[in-house]
Parts: structure tokens; sequence; C-alpha cells
């Protein structure tokens, strides 16, 4: 599972990104808290066929990244929203 992922190739490109790699350790702790720190073998097989056609396929380090910015965003804006 973890070749799959491609965590090697995923953190080159987070160290060129400090405020990304500190929004991927949130996230691998939001997964701790959870009960793991990885998905399922299942759920991972079930998100890369939906995204990529293949239950086997890598997951590409753009998408992690457009993943990352999402999760930043969004917890801005929920941020804000309790602000207001």
């Amino acid at each position: 599972m973890l070749a799959r992922l491609g965590l090697g190739s995923h953190l080159k490109v987070l160290v060129r990104e400090p405020l990304l790699l500190w929004e991927a350790v949130r996230a691998g702790f939001a997964m701790r808290r959870l009960g793991r720190l990885l998905p399922s073998s299942a759920y991972l097989d079930w998100r890369t066929h939906t995204a990529y056609g293949d239950s086997n396929a890598s997951v590409a380090s753009i998408d992690v990244v457009h993943y990352l910015r999402w999760r930043r965003e969004m917890r801005a804006m929920s941020r804000w929203e309790r602000m207001t």
C-alpha cells in the first residue's frame, strides 16, 4: 500500500511547500484520531478506482497537493465563518 501511495515522491513535492507539509502532518494526525495513520486498503482501492479508473493506480503528487490545498482552504473558511 505504501508503494502505491508513493509517499517518498510526495514528500519531495511537499518539502518545497512548507505550508502544505504542515497540512500533511495535520491530515496524518486527523487519521490517527480515527485510529489509523493511513487509510485502509479497501478505501484506498475504492478511491483510486474512482479517481483513476484502476484500483491499482498510483496516486499522483499533484492530486495530493490539490487535496492539501483544499483542506487548508476549507479549514480557513470554517475559521472565518466562526469569527463572523
